[in-house]
């Protein structure tokens, strides 16, 4: 499982932001300017949806027990958005349907590491299909403003030296963000813990004194 382990730690936003960072940084250098804002608004709007589905369930239980769906999975979204534009971009120059191959090549790898989440319980397959489908969405949309707004220019250099950091950033031990959604949370719900992930609301925690809260957290946010 550990060697799995590495594959979804792919999704983890020490990964795929900077990589997403690394985009809008290679449209910059290529003059795409408007391009380059559009990608990090429809980045941005995504996580923050991510984020926001995560934080109603932690802090209210908001769910859809019908189809086990709790919150989105970032670790698929994220995937999905990022290494379909990630090949898209990185193929400028070549051929219409070089390009559109290379984001059918990242939505096929998108699926395969939503598949890994749903088969390690990470997620539910409800949860993952949700998150693929808005990531795909998002990747679709840049394409679709990818062709009326004027292409970046190539820049060699710049991609290599963001290829050389984002393969630095894979080689390093991912964070994750979700403690934070986790304290969010708890801050505006109110409550002294939050829902948790397994078991469903039923199951969630029954108020314990502060001093025990940092404990009472391991295990309560989703892996991504």
């Amino acid at each position: 499982m550990m060697a799995w382990m590495h594959v979804i730690d792919i999704g983890h936003t020490a990964v795929m932001v900077p990589t997403a960072g690394a985009i809008a940084v290679w449209l910059i250098c290529g003059r795409a300017w408007k391009l380059a804002s559009c990608w990090c608004l429809i980045f941005a709007a995504g996580l923050g949806l991510v984020a926001l589905s995560k934080i109603a369930f932690l802090g209210w239980g908001l769910h859809v027990p019908s189809l086990g769906f709790k919150a989105l999975s970032g670790h698929a979204w994220r995937t999905a958005a990022v290494l379909p534009v990630l090949l898209f971009v990185l193929l400028q120059g070549a051929p219409d349907r070089w390009r559109e191959r290379g984001f059918a090549v990242g939505v096929a790898l998108s699926i395969g590491l939503g598949v890994l989440l749903i088969l390690f319980r990470f997620h539910t397959a409800s949860e993952v299909l949700a998150s693929l489908v808005l990531g795909v969405a998002a990747g679709r949309v840049f394409v679709r403003l990818s062709a009326t707004l004027p292409a970046p220019g190539a820049n060699r250099q710049t991609v290599a030296m963001s290829l050389l950091a984002f393969f630095f950033i894979c080689s390093l031990k991912p964070s994750t963000i979700n403690h934070r959604l986790v304290d969010v949370a708890l801050y505006f719900s109110g409550r002294d813990q939050p829902y948790r992930w397994t078991g469903g609301v039923d199951a969630c925690a029954a108020r314990q004194p502060r001093a025990l809260q940092g404990a009472s957290k391991v295990g309560l946010h989703s892996p991504g």
